[in-house]
Order: structure tokens, then sequence, then C-alpha cells
């Protein structure tokens, strides 16, 4: 059945760095929707089995998510758990991540935890396609051979939106990799907060005159 992600209630402390990384590429990539497994008390749904999945759900705003409900008899009940948010859940490094694919989309989470604490608030997620005029710079220079070594766009860069512009917090390799190969446009993870926010990183970009891809130094 489908329960409202609202109503999610994580039973595990953290999530594994590895683990999460693979889940948010196929949740994003292959709408990957396998059902969680979840037991039902006063009309909350505690997590037994796909905490990865519900948080990605929650980050990336789903209302629903696909769940086996267990329920038990009458006379039976399931150990006392409190509700914490599932959101807010830590991620720690379990296991070092060798694969490159799933070492971009990891760095992603890795930002959204780090904005979350730097603002104090959550973020969420989403997938865009975003034309390159569009982007704007946040690294002064990059190295030639950086951009050189990408043979294909396999991850999507990460950024914040602002007015009009998207800022890249993560691919601005990839995003001049993409302007050679003569693309208009490249997907992308928006990340956004619950409520506007004044972001530094945009003001430091304007300080460094960095408005368009053409304003990074390639050396």
């Amino acid at each position: 059945m489908n329960i409202p992600v609202a109503n999610l209630y994580p039973t595990e402390d953290f999530l594994e760095n590895d683990k999460l990384a693979l889940v948010f590429k196929k949740i994003i990539e292959e709408d990957y929707d396998v059902p969680i497994i979840v037991v039902e008390k006063l009309g909350n749904f505690f997590v037994l089995d796909g905490h990865h999945r519900g948080y990605i759900s929650c980050k990336i705003q789903r209302r629903m998510v696909k769940s086996i409900v267990l329920q038990f008899p009458k006379e039976k009940s399931y150990r006392e758990v409190s509700k914490s948010n599932f959101e807010s859940m830590p991620i720690k490094e379990v296991a070092p991540i060798h694969n490159k694919i799933l070492l971009g989309w990891s760095r992603t989470l890795k930002i959204l935890k780090q904005y979350e604490a730097l603002y104090h608030m959550a973020f969420h997620m989403r997938r865009e396609k975003i034309l390159l005029r569009n982007l704007s710079p946040t690294e002064p220079e990059l190295l030639k051979n950086q951009i050189d070594a990408i043979d294909r766009l396999l991850v999507p860069i990460s950024c914040i939106r602002h007015e009009d512009r998207y800022y890249i917090l993560d691919g601005h390799a990839r995003c001049l990799r993409a302007k050679q190969l003569g693309l208009r446009s490249i997907e992308a993870i928006v990340l956004f907060p619950q409520i506007p926010v004044h972001f530094g990183i945009v003001e430091t970009a304007k300080e460094m005159k960095l408005r368009t891809l053409q304003d990074i130094h390639v050396r």
C-alpha cells in the first residue's frame, strides 16, 4: 500500500554512505521503487527495512511511498520507539566508496548535509535539466586535464538556484566538458531550502566576477 512519507519514522540511528549513494542513484535514474517494510502503530509507520529509500524519498519530496505494512496481533506489541525526524538522520562513512560514479552521487549528499548544518534547516532536492547559459560557476579556475579526463557525463552536477541563475556547487569540470561537446544543457540535482535564504556563495561568486562558464580560467 502507499503511505504518506510524512508519517514515516526511522528505527535505526544512521544511514550508510555507500548504500545511500547507490539508492540515491537508482531512485533518480531508474525510478527505483521497491516497497519499504514498516510496522504501524496508532497511524504512524516505523521503518523496519528501507531507511535509505525512505530518506531519499523525503529529500526528493515524494508525498507517498510504496510499503508493506506489518501489523502485530492485538496481544503483541512492537517495542517502543521514539518518533525521530527521518530527514535529519546522520550519514556515516562505514565503508570507502571506490566507484567514481557513486562517489559523485555521494558528494551531492555530503553537500546537502553541509548546507543543512550551515543554514540550520532541512534542504530538499529535485532533478532538472539546466541550460548551460543559465549556470554560474563558484570556482575561478580549473585544470585542463580535469576536463579532458571526462569521457561521458554520468553523474548530475549539484547546484543551488538564486533568481534566474543556477550556481554550481559540484561539477564545474563536467559543465565545461558539456560545453566542449556542444551540448546546450546538463543534468543537475538542485538543492533548495525549506524557506528562502541568502546564499553566501552567491555573493562570493559575484565578488569574483563569476557570471557564466566563460569566466572560468582553464590552465
